[in-house]
């Protein structure tokens, strides 16, 4: 089984760098470059794990965040959720959203993309 992300991410070259580290894991990569994009994506290809950069315009990725974060872990179709915060007040914020998981920047973002993987293709 191969694993699918959904990386959302309003700035082209970070969502390309991102694709890259992920392919590096043997991770399938599929960029969303707003809300929008990302629920309609989320509902069509079920990926294992979202990338959420919380300042997407013009909805902000908190909205993202929210909708996805309303369904409980291990539900069917449910992705985990990885999102990507400036600082520690933002990352408790997403936790209570519904987030698994946070980083300050994009290595640790992708890092932790990969350690959840592996239990999810399991």
């Amino acid at each position: 089984m191969v694993a699918r992300a959904v990386v959302v991410q309003s700035r082209p070259e970070l969502a390309r760098a991102l694709c890259e580290a992920l392919a590096a894991h043997s991770i399938e990569a599929l960029v969303a470059a707003d809300a929008a994009d990302a629920a309609r994506m989320v509902d069509t290809i079920e990926p294992d794990v979202v990338l959420l950069d919380l300042t997407l315009p013009p909805l902000d990725g908190w909205c993202v965040l929210a909708a996805l974060g309303r369904t409980p872990p291990g539900a069917d179709r449910r992705p985990e959720i990885i999102v990507r915060v400036a600082d520690h007040r933002q990352a408790e914020r997403a936790l209570r959203l519904g987030a698994d998981a946070w980083a300050a920047d994009d290595a640790q973002v992708v890092a932790a993309a990969g350690r959840l993987i592996p239990s999810i293709a399991a």
